[in-house]
């Protein structure tokens, strides 16, 4: 039977990011950075998802020699950057989050598009993923006070990377609604209609039967249909969105428009999520392949190991 992503335990192991959160608090950034070498080497020997790393890795470089990205492969060099990738992304998590940003650089492609629904007061849902930082969204926040957002999302993705940083910033639970809480797509309608983003994460399924496969890095992967689902339900705007790590202390934000307004027909509407996921997915391995590192899905992501 593959191992799920809610299975594999030691994704945001509690001892890393409480030693990443001390870090960050007591040295700064630079010097956080630099701790990360040795975190990152006993993280890489002792973990248990080191071949779910490689799996995808070996995947994502095939692709990028097919579209004539790279013809590199992968060793044991890229395998400790896809690593140390995630715990860097840890680290800047806890800068954004407690908003501490004035030290990055981010690069917003695409405004125009977001800016457009929010400047005419219109709610829309924010499709992201566990490609990249999503946290970084909240400098454009914080830069434009017209950008209200808000998150959805199951009460089991609170895992112990959100519960640490719950602690350090108690204001985090305010900007995210509980899927599955009796009043949830009350609150969902209610900030869609004062113009707020609703921000969920499409890549990882939580019911099997609110999913289906698409074509991703040359093989089938299984992809939710439930953010599509609720974005139907509220007739909003759909945009994708990554917040991407290029180096250092750089970010690029990328916007897509998905679709003006989630509409699904009863008579096609398997076939309608079917394609809008498989789009998602499109976009979604196109800035895998140019970002490799930045993909943080630790787990049997094509549920190849039995």
């Amino acid at each position: 039977m593959s191992v799920s992503w809610k299975q594999t335990r030691d994704r945001g192991s509690p001892w890393l990011i409480d030693v990443i959160i001390w870090i960050i608090l007591n040295m700064g950034r630079t010097t956080g950075r630099i701790f990360l070498f040795p975190i990152v080497s006993y993280f890489i020997l002792t973990s248990k998802t080191r071949h779910y790393s490689w799996s995808y890795l070996k995947k994502n470089f095939k692709t990028q020699e097919q579209k004539n990205i790279n013809n590199k492969k992968p060793g044991i060099s890229e395998l400790f950057r896809h690593y140390y990738s995630f715990s860097n992304m840890l680290l800047d998590r806890v800068y954004f989050l407690t908003g501490k940003i004035a030290d990055f650089e981010i690069k917003i492609h695409n405004e125009k598009l977001l800016m457009d629904y929010v400047q005419q007061g219109k709610g829309l849902v924010l499709l992201g993923s566990h490609l990249g930082n999503f946290d970084a969204l909240r400098v454009l926040a914080k830069n434009n006070k017209e950008i209200k957002v808000r998150a959805l999302m199951y009460d089991s993705e609170q895992q112990n990377i959100n519960r640490a940083f719950e602690k350090l910033n108690p204001e985090l639970k305010k900007d995210v609604i509980h899927i599955g809480s009796p009043d949830a797509m009350l609150k969902v309608q209610e900030d869609i209609v004062q113009g707020y983003i609703i921000g969920m994460l499409a890549d990882r399924v939580e019911q099997d039967n609110r999913a289906v496969q698409c074509d991703f890095m040359g093989q089938k992967a299984v992809f939710p249909t439930g953010p599509l689902i609720v974005a139907h339900l509220l007739k909003a705007p759909v945009i994708i969105c990554f917040a991407l790590h290029r180096k250092s202390n750089q970010y690029d934000i990328y916007f897509h428009l998905l679709s003006d307004k989630m509409d699904l027909k009863r008579e096609t509407r398997d076939q309608q999520l079917h394609q809008y996921v498989q789009k998602y997915v499109s976009v979604l391995e196109e800035y895998a392949c140019r970002y490799p590192y930045n993909w943080y899905n630790f787990y049997d992501f094509w549920q190849e190991y039995d």
